[in-house]
């Protein structure tokens, strides 16, 4: 087996792990949730139809209004406000933080194997 399927495989394993975390399962959890939720649903859709078209907006060089601005900060303040959307976004941060953590952790073995490979 090459180097590159060997790896390649351990990230397969390593997916597997993950998606046994409590991380992981919190976050599918409060995905489902939000997702049999209307009000929640509704809320997470609204603002990001807003968060879209500021993006498009933004892309074409085009300022938004104050009033715009108002309107997305309000309706970021509305969504997080729902007990079903807080924790969603808490469970979906949870999960990010597990994956950047894992990134770095890679990142660490390829450093030291690079320091190993200088002191050879």
């Amino acid at each position: 087996m090459s180097n590159v399927n060997e790896i390649l495989e351990r990230c397969i394993e390593l997916g597997r792990m993950v998606a046994r975390t409590d991380e992981y399962r919190q976050m599918k959890k409060a995905e489902f949730n939000l997702m049999h939720d209307p009000e929640a649903r509704g809320l997470v859709e609204e603002l990001q139809k807003l968060q879209h078209e500021q993006l498009k907006k933004q892309m074409a060089g085009i300022d938004l209004t104050s009033e715009e601005k108002k309107k997305l900060s309000e309706s970021e303040r509305v969504a997080v406000q729902h007990p079903v959307v807080r924790a969603s976004h808490m469970a979906n941060a949870n999960f990010q933080d597990l994956m950047k953590e894992i990134s770095r952790k890679i990142r660490e073995g390829i450093r030291l194997s690079e320091e190993g490979s200088k002191q050879q």
